[in-house]
C-alpha cells in the first residue's frame, strides 16, 4: 500500500499520486555518486560544543559557485550525538565557525547512524538538510533549512517516524523540496518521498519512489523544475547480490 494513504501528515487526497513516475532502469554506479567523496574536506575539521569526536564517515558536502558547506554527526561522551555544520565562502580554503543544526539525538548509537543528507540552492542561498535521530518525542526523519546560506535554521519538521535507522536525500528548486528516504515501516526495503511547495515547512503530499517488488536502498534524489529524479542502491535481496547496479526513475511532480 502507498505511503499516501497511511501517513499522518498527509494533506493530499489519498490515493492521490503527486509524481508521475516512468519505468524503473538501471546502471553503473559512476563517479561522483554520493559515496564518491574528497578526503580534504575532512581537513581541519573543528571541535563542537559539547562533543567529543567527530565522525568522519558521516561528512557530505553541498555547494554553488564559491559557496560550500559541510555538515556531519559529532558524538557525545554518552554516544549521542549533534548534527553540526560548517560554511566556507572560497570552496573550502577557509571555514566559518560550526554551527549546531541538531541537538536533540538521545541515541546511543555514537557514529553508527547514516550520514545527513545535504541541499544547497545557489540561486535563493536556501541551505536544506535530513537526517536521522532518536528524539525525546520519537526517533525519525527530519528536515531542517536555513534561508541565509546556514546562518539561521528553522525548527526541524518531522519527515517520517520509525526507531529503525535510515538514510535520506533532499533536493530542491526555489520553494520546492523532495525528501526521499528509506522507509522505516515498510516490511521490505522501499524509499518513500515526501515534497513540498512550501520551502520544507509543511510537506503536503507523501508517496513511494520505489515499487513494491523492487527493493531499495541508500537513495538519492535530483530535482529540476517539476522533474524528479530518484536514485538507489538494489536491496540485498535481488537475486541474491547487487554487484554496482544504481536503480533509478524519473518522474513529474504533477
Amino acid at each position: 500500500m502507498a505511503l499516501s494513504c497511511l501517513a499522518p501528515l498527509l494533506t493530499t487526497a489519498c490515493g492521490t499520486e503527486p509524481v508521475d513516475w516512468g519505468d524503473v532502469s538501471y546502471r553503473g554506479s559512476q563517479l561522483g555518486d554520493p559515496d564518491a567523496r574528497s578526503a580534504v574536506l575532512r581537513a581541519n575539521l573543528p571541535s563542537v560544543n559539547g562533543a567529543v569526536a567527530p565522525c568522519l564517515r558521516s561528512i557530505r558536502t553541498g555547494g554553488a559557485s564559491s559557496d560550500l558547506f559541510r555538515a556531519w554527526w559529532a558524538a557525545r561522551s554518552d554516544s549521542s550525538v549533534a548534527l553540526a555544520m560548517q560554511h566556507s565562502s572560497d570552496r573550502g580554503t577557509n571555514w566559518e565557525l560550526p554551527v549546531v543544526v541538531e541537538g536533540r539525538d538521545r541515541g546511543r548509537r555514537g557514529c553508527d547512524r547514516p550520514a545527513p543528507g545535504i541541499f544547497y540552492d545557489g540561486t535563493r542561498g536556501y541551505l536544506h538538510l535530513v537526517y536521522f535521530i532518536e528524539a525525546n518525542d520519537g526517533a525519525g526523519v527530519f528536515f531542517a533549512h536555513s534561508m541565509d546560506k546556514g546562518g539561521m535554521f528553522h525548527s526541524p519538521v518531522p519527515v517520517v517516524y520509525g526507531n529503525a535507522p535510515v538514510a535520506a536525500s533532499v533536493a530542491a528548486n526555489g520553494d520546492s523540496v523532495v525528501v526521499v528516504f528509506e522507509d522505516p515501516n515498510a516490511m521490505a526495503p522501499r524509499i518513500g518521498i515526501v515534497l513540498s511547495h512550501s520551502t520544507g515547512h509543511i510537506f503536503e503530499a507523501r508517496s513511494d519512489a520505489t515499487p513494491d517488488d523492487v527493493p531499495a536502498v541508500g537513495p538519492w534524489v535530483t530535482l529540476d523544475h517539476r522533474n524528479v529524479t530518484v536514485w538507489w542502491k538494489p536491496g540485498e535481496n535481488v537475486a541474491g547480490k547487487t554487484g554496482d547496479r544504481i536503480g533509478y526513475r524519473v518522474g513529474v511532480w504533477r
